[in-house]
């Protein structure tokens, strides 16, 4: 019974699928995100190593731009839409301490994201979206940092490593990965092919690796969450036969 049941879903679905005239687009869309990691405190310094000092993250934004096409079924208020794009996301970490102590440390990566979105239309042009997605770090070694440690060195005598020396070890400490996560999207359609989107990108996958090191620096879960505003136009393929 289960079995049959199953058939018969497969089958009203692909029925559903292949009746009626399909909409099949494709253009390109660009805009800003804003995203923040999680965890880079404790990676840093491990809760209870000492005292008397702060964190604060900050989120950063970036630009991102990409390539889709989208396969829309009015007659079912559906759509499909496969994507490919660039953006850039991270996080600054800013310490301070009572001896006077103040740096940034800057996690600035560019990924590859490819993924899908099922698009549900309730009404004509406006859509909701939510899909599976994956970004390819292709910048995992982008920490930098600065500080006032040569300050307080010319002030006070007390040695710091200078920010180059720093800045080195946390490119060879910390590597960002390629990470999952879910789009959650609103957005509308207007009938001249322009469209315009929000996103909220909900991380689910760790997406910082610590490497063993000397330093006493933690390996954390790291997710990214972000979110974004993009605008888009598309074209109108000729042949819809040939999908």
């Amino acid at each position: 019974m289960k079995k049959l049941i199953l058939l018969l879903l497969l089958v009203s679905t692909k029925t559903l699928f292949a009746q009626g005239d399909r909409e099949i687009t494709y253009g390109l869309f660009a805009g800003g995100i804003y995203s923040s990691m999680s965890g880079l405190p404790d990676m840093i310094v491990e809760k209870g190593l000492y005292d008397g000092f702060s964190f604060k993250e900050k989120g950063k934004f970036g630009p991102m731009g990409g390539f889709f096409i989208n396969w829309k079924y009015p007659y079912a208020n559906v759509g499909i839409q496969t994507e490919i794009s660039y953006s850039m996301q991270g996080t600054d970490l800013d310490y301070q301490d009572i001896k006077g102590l103040k740096y940034t440390m800057s996690f600035d990566y560019s990924y590859i994201n490819v993924g899908a979105q099922f698009k549900y239309y309730p009404v004509e042009g406006f859509y909701i979206g939510a899909g599976p997605y994956v970004a390819f770090n292709v910048q995992s070694d982008n920490v930098k940092y600065t500080s006032n440690a040569q300050q307080i060195f010319a002030d006070s005598g007390v040695y710091f490593e200078p920010d180059a020396n720093v800045e080195k070890v946390l490119k060879e400490s910390f590597t960002g990965k390629n990470y999952f996560y879910g789009t959650f999207s609103l957005g509308y359609e207007f009938n001249s092919n322009f469209s315009v989107g929000a996103r909220y990108m909900l991380g689910l996958t760790d997406a910082l690796m610590t490497e063993e090191n000397g330093h006493k620096y933690t390996e954390k879960k790291n997710k990214i969450n972000a979110f974004s505003i993009i605008l888009g136009y598309s074209f109108d393929f000729d042949d819809l036969g040939n999908f």
